[in-house]
């Protein structure tokens, strides 16, 4: 098995491999975080991830928000509708 050099630091040996950019990296490129090596470029696309992630929950949030709060309205709208179509059709019947 050949051992595995930092990327950053030719002339050390890797620890490991950051989960991110799958590079070997060092001791001092590493940083452990929820127990997994990162690498400072993974770290920076972890963060980028995360608030894209946040930024499309928060407006999928107001999707659903919208949506439960016009259903009531969209319900009452077909409500109407029946009564309106029932009323025509005993209204010919007399």
């Amino acid at each position: 098995m050949e051992i595995k050099h930092c990327v950053n630091h030719p002339d050390r040996h890797a620890i490991g491999v950051c989960v991110i950019t799958k590079k070997p990296i060092c001791p001092e490129c590493s940083t452990k975080y929820e127990g997994v090596n990162y690498s400072r470029e993974g770290l920076e696309e972890l963060k980028r991830r995360r608030a894209q992630k946040t930024r499309s929950g928060i407006w999928s949030r107001a999707a659903n928000l919208a949506m439960v709060a016009q259903a009531p309205l969209s319900f009452y709208l077909l409500y109407l509708c029946y009564l309106y179509t029932f009323n025509a059709f005993t209204g010919l019947a007399k």
